[in-house]
């Protein structure tokens, strides 16, 4: 008799996505890659946008690959991805126009207008969100500054988990992880505050009804499941949309311990899990940000530049020839000589270059400095530099809302085993990495709570536990 559960979850972020089909059986949690794609931002002219129906197609390809691998066996589907961009429905139910990337250099210099009409203090205090260039809310300030008639026809705003799970089930919601990143959510009382985004000049009935993580948003659309050759009972589930959220679903904090958490991947969300918000001025000065985690908890963070770095360096060096591994880069780092290149990895240059190894070394050269030569220089110094970045933003941390005693690294940068080394020198706390796949594990204990067979997120993370295998750095002097 088949007792097993099966859950299909999509990750998409910035550099790929993937289709992993979790299999529990009770007791762990077992995962399958059926699908994996490429993706990054496609730059036109001045402007970046994400080829979002091109995505759509990888999931359909997704889904008809796990529906092959179960043999026709139902099975759920949840989809998380990162944040604050969005799409704009139009009457009709169409897609507008493309979906901007929030590397998109519209926003640059906005926020001194944005705050001539809506105090900066305001905003936090309503929001608690970080001030950052590519915000929800500044984002669509500028879209409307430069082109206010597309409001005037557009009925709905989708952030990007959202927009897929219309395009395979023709719902429209709007999920709360991923909306409390808009910089128009109050973490406060759970719910839109829609006033901020009149201020800003753009109408709050874009908005959808908002829904929790583990809710059932509905089956596969008909048109859509019959052309793609189908079966009946594929249900698509609201899980934390957010990728940060769902990686912090699946982060096995130790009872008791108290403990922080970087996500690691492309971006670094550095910070750790509290019951409400926190919006004092000095969180907002120390630019920390609250948004919304499973189980109605406050995913309290900072966002810092991530291996981002390392992926553009990789993609500058294959375009000239030189196609390295991970692992090679990897190597090449150990060997390099520590401490001797760091750079500020947040500088606003290093967004969306066109070659990051020459914006890194112009990091340094305007500075009158030697720059980094050779590949492991490059991967050594941009270790080096996030480690001591996560150092400053932890004492920062810990300044506002108390002392953590170990951080859990999870994500794919939990591989780099000399980042999490540096992290644990630069920081001074033990710290244990894992699950590398804490975003697809989140985002599959959110259909299992959906179906009802693990009971919130303490039973949750108890199946995360269960499932992986965790490594312990020590730090040390260096």
């Amino acid at each position: 008799m088949e007792t097993a559960v099966h859950c299909l979850a999509f990750d998409l972020g910035s550099s790929g996505g993937r289709a992993t089909l979790g299999t529990y059986d009770g007791e762990s949690l077992s995962l399958e890659t059926v699908h994996s794609f490429e993706r990054r931002p496609i730059r036109v002219g001045a402007r970046w946008y994400w080829e979002v129906l091109s995505d759509l197609e990888e999931i359909r390809k997704g889904l008809i690959k796990a529906s092959t691998r179960l043999k026709g066996k139902p099975f759920t589907v949840g989809i998380d991805t990162w944040g604050v961009d969005y799409g704009l429905i139009d009457e009709a139910g169409d897609l507008m126009v493309p979906v901007h990337s929030y590397r998109d250099p519209r926003t640059e210099g906005l926020y001194d207008e944005l705050f001539d009409l809506i105090p900066k203090d305001e905003i936090y205090r309503r929001t608690g969100i970080m001030f950052i260039q590519f915000n929800t809310l500044l984002q669509l300030y500028a879209h409307r500054r430069e082109k206010p008639w597309i409001f005037d026809h557009a009925k709905s705003l989708l952030f990007p988990p959202d927009l897929f799970a219309y395009f395979l089930t023709g719902k429209m919601a709007n999920e709360v992880t991923i909306a409390s990143t808009s910089q128009f959510f109050d973490p406060s009382s759970r719910s839109w505050a829609p006033d901020l985004l009149e201020k800003a000049g753009v109408p709050s009935g874009l908005l959808c009804p908002l829904i929790s993580p583990g809710t059932f948003i509905g089956p596969l659309e008909e048109g859509f499941r019959q052309a793609s050759g189908l079966p009946e009972g594929i249900s698509v589930v609201a899980v934390a949309g957010h990728d940060t959220a769902s990686a912090l679903a699946a982060t096995p904090f130790e009872k008791g311990v108290r403990s922080s958490f970087i996500s690691l991947g492309t971006w670094s969300l550095l910070g750790t899990e509290l019951d409400r918000p926190e919006l004092s001025p000095k969180s907002m000065e120390m630019n920390f940000t609250n948004e919304m985690g499973v189980g109605d908890k406050v995913v309290y963070h900072r966002i810092i530049a991530g291996l981002w770095l390392i992926q553009e360096c990789r993609r500058s060096w294959r375009d000239r020839g030189s196609d390295l591994s991970y692992d090679e880069i990897h190597k090449a780092a150990h060997s390099a000589t520590p401490g001797r290149f760091l750079f500020d990895p947040d500088d606003l240059r290093f967004m969306n270059p066109d070659n990051m190894p020459e914006a890194i070394g112009s990091w340094f050269i305007d500075r009158g400095e030697e720059p980094p030569e050779t590949v492991g220089e490059f991967a050594r110094s941009i270790y080096d530099s996030l480690a001591s970045r996560y150092g400053t933003a932890l004492r920062d941390m810990e300044d506002t809302v108390g002392v953590v005693d170990r951080i859990n690294v999870v994500g794919g940068g939990t591989k780099a085993s000399l980042l999490c080394q540096l992290t644990a020198n630069a920081t001074g706390k033990t710290v244990l990495a894992g699950p590398v796949e804490a975003t697809t594990m989140g985002n599959l204990i959110c259909q299992l709570q959906a179906l009802g067979v693990v009971d919130g997120l303490d039973e949750g993370r108890d199946v995360i536990r269960r499932s992986c295998k965790l490594h312990r750095y020590e730090p040390k002097r260096h």
